[in-house]
């Protein structure tokens, strides 16, 4: 491969081709997977999760010691969305629902609530369920930014409506939740302009965050100050900042930072009580940072580094050193993080080491034991898994773009020839594809097919320079360096070019049009779902839910294109508008209960297709959102999909 760069290769099944690939059901793919939303009990004695038990959703707990799994309550009528402990007696489930409440202009909206579920009792209550004054259908409400364990207490953020509010406009306020009745008290009062709270679990305010949409002024408040004045103020179109924590001697707030004038993105710094901002900290050339770890006193302990592996590293000497002790044990494997007792001594990992499915594993470094707890999914064989490698190619302005390569299951590198391919753009766009277990990937790798999932310009995991270079690029830079990807894999003999389909959703479900109607020839079929096909119509819709002057609509318009520019030609870059010049076939798919990209976006391309005689299927999935959360529409999704690639460009 002389274009093509590999590196932090996962060999499955060594080089050379193995005669006989079990090929398991396409459930086994399409189904959520057997054990999700991992987390471990402060203790270290405990793991829950949401498991799969005669096809249905089931809140369970893992006894480390006994590998004892107890079921504990169903979930399969809501869409859980996060498990994780309060303390050592409570677990919390954040869930979401799609309504579309009265008086709501935007039409559905998915609001979510959050659940206690007391492990003596196996009893369970939703919280700020009886709360006086709370606004309705709120996005966020459920979230817990702090717990006392000592009084089995949270802390949780929500808008309050008081009647004798003169503004009529609710206050973002903190409460004090009971985990066992789920009744809310008030705590600490917020204002109108309030966005954000960062506390400890015994209810200091480290942080109180506000942003003024009409002013745009951002403004920090600390309990830790001297003084009740804002330790931080700047005028900024959207907020600038993430708080994460706070440093060990609390003299300073650890934030994120995504302003342009700072170097890095993701990058740590430091928020003195005196307003001055230091660092970066903990930044590393090329990466960002993917998750921050913190105590429950939401003291900073380390980060997390994005990339096409996790990597790592903490402030304590000892815990660099064990986890990197981890990682080396597990060296061209992918060994993320999940959750960790308080004191660390225990910690649960997902692995993806090349044999077989990801699987979870808690390490105990008291005795630098492995234990092994289960694997993601059950049904898939390691002889079914194909090859994942890391890889990158230049594209045609010189810029390296890396991606991951998936070859279909039982094929080395000897077999790498004349491949039919799956191009598989991801969504965000600022999100990426990293060596892991990928469902849809690795179904089409068994049946045969080279998958490529390109990191274009644009995608987060590579450092600010790389994210900005994907700004007012869509369908353009961004769109050639998928191409780019495609036409090197083809010269290099790997891929046929007359086999080639591009499967996508969301963002990737707009490259995916894009790809169709900006490159007819490359590809002999096109799958999108829930895709971006109208950016005019998208960003109206943004405007109209949220206010023209709203912050979410500069981010879109830095993103994508402002509109209003006379340099800027939003309807050359809408697939919805070249649909004459699509060749391949076209499959949309896209959820009724999607509050991200609404329907309408799926609608409007397929009667331009069809108003121009292009084939074109169009899958409405009924009660399904924009993340494909429900197993049975997954199930219908893939098999669609599979229908679709197979009739076109199937593989031998």
């Amino acid at each position: 491969m002389r274009a093509f760069v590999l590196g932090c290769m996962v060999w499955l099944l060594g080089l050379a081709a193995l005669a006989d690939v079990p090929h398991p059901p396409l459930e086994a793919y399409g189904e959520l997977p057997f054990v999700r939303h991992m987390a471990m009990s402060p203790d270290g004695e405990m793991v829950a999760f949401v498991i799969r038990k005669d096809g249905s959703d089931v809140i369970a707990t893992f006894d480390i010691a006994t590998s004892a799994i107890q079921l504990r309550m169903s979930v399969d009528n809501i869409a859980t969305r996060d498990v994780w402990f309060a303390d050592s007696d409570h677990l919390i489930l954040g869930v979401s629902d799609t309504k579309n409440p009265p008086g709501y202009k935007g039409g559905n909206f998915e609001y979510s609530v959050s659940y206690s579920l007391n492990l003596d009792t196996n009893e369970s209550q939703q919280l700020l369920r009886a709360t006086r004054d709370i606004y309705p259908a709120q996005a966020g409400l459920g979230r817990i930014v702090g717990v006392d364990d000592e009084s089995g207490q949270a802390l949780m953020p929500a808008y309050i409506l008081r009647p004798s509010s003169r503004s009529g406009i609710a206050e973002y306020n903190l409460l004090k939740v009971d985990l066992d009745s789920g009744f809310g008290r008030g705590f600490k009062s917020g204002s109108p302009y309030t966005i954000d709270w960062l506390v400890d679990p015994k209810g200091l305010i480290l942080a109180r965050v506000e942003y003024n949409n009409s002013t745009n002024m951002y403004r920090i408040y600390s309990d830790l100050a001297d003084s009740r004045a804002p330790i931080y103020e700047v005028q900024a179109s959207r907020p600038p900042f993430s708080l994460m924590g706070v440093k060990p001697d609390r003299s300073a707030l650890i934030f994120a930072d995504d302003a342009e004038d700072n170097d890095g993105f993701d990058a740590l710094f430091e928020l003195g009580m005196d307003g001055e901002i230091t660092g970066p900290i903990l930044a590393r050339e090329g990466a960002d940072i993917g998750h921050v770890f913190t105590d429950k006193n939401r003291v900073v302990e380390g980060v997390r580094y994005a990339g096409p592996k996790p990597s790592y590293q903490f402030y304590d000497p000892a815990l660099n050193k064990d986890v990197q002790d981890l990682v080396d044990r597990f060296e061209g494997g992918a060994v993320e993080i999940v959750d960790q007792s308080a004191d660390w001594n225990r910690i649960l990992f997902s692995l993806f080491d090349g044999s077989g499915v990801s699987k979870y594993v808690v390490l105990d470094r008291k005795t630098g034991d492995l234990i092994g707890l289960m694997d993601d999914r059950e049904d898939i064989p390691p002889e079914a898994v194909g090859s994942v490698m890391a890889i990158s190619y230049p594209a045609r302005d010189g810029l390296t773009i890396p991606a991951i390569l998936t070859l279909p299951a039982g094929v080395g590198t000897d077999g790498l020839a004349n491949l039919p391919m799956v191009v598989m753009p991801h969504g965000g766009p600022s999100s990426y594809d990293a060596v892991e277990f990928h469902w849809m990937a690795q179904y089409f790798a068994n049946r045969g097919y080279l998958v490529l999932q390109p990191n274009f310009r644009g995608s987060e995991g590579y450092g600010r320079d790389f994210l900005h270079a994907g700004y007012g690029e869509w369908g353009q830079k961004m769109q050639d360096d998928v191409s780019d990807g495609v036409a090197g894999l083809v010269a290099e003999g790997l891929a046929d070019p007359e086999r080639i389909c591009i499967v996508g959703g969301s963002y990737g479900g707009y490259s995916a049009l894009a790809g169709g109607a900006y490159s007819p020839d490359l590809y002999k079929c096109v799958v999108a779902v829930a895709p971006v096909s109208d950016l005019p119509r998208m960003i109206r819709g943004v405007s109209k839910d949220r206010g023209r002057r709203h912050w979410v609509v500069d981010y879109w318009t830095d993103l994508i294109g402002d509109p209003r520019s006379p340099k800027v030609d939003l309807d050359a870059i809408s697939p919805v508008n070249s649909a004459a010049t699509f060749k391949a076939p076209v499959l949309l798919i896209h959820g009724k209960d999607d509050t991200v990209v609404p329907i309408s976006q799926s609608q409007v391309m397929e009667r331009a297709l069809k108003a121009e005689g292009k084939p074109v299927n169009f899958i409405e999935l009924r009660g399904e959102d924009h993340w494909l959360s429900d197993g049975d529409t997954r199930i219908e999704t893939l098999r669609a999909m599979s229908d679709f690639v197979d009739a076109h460009i199937g593989a031998d």
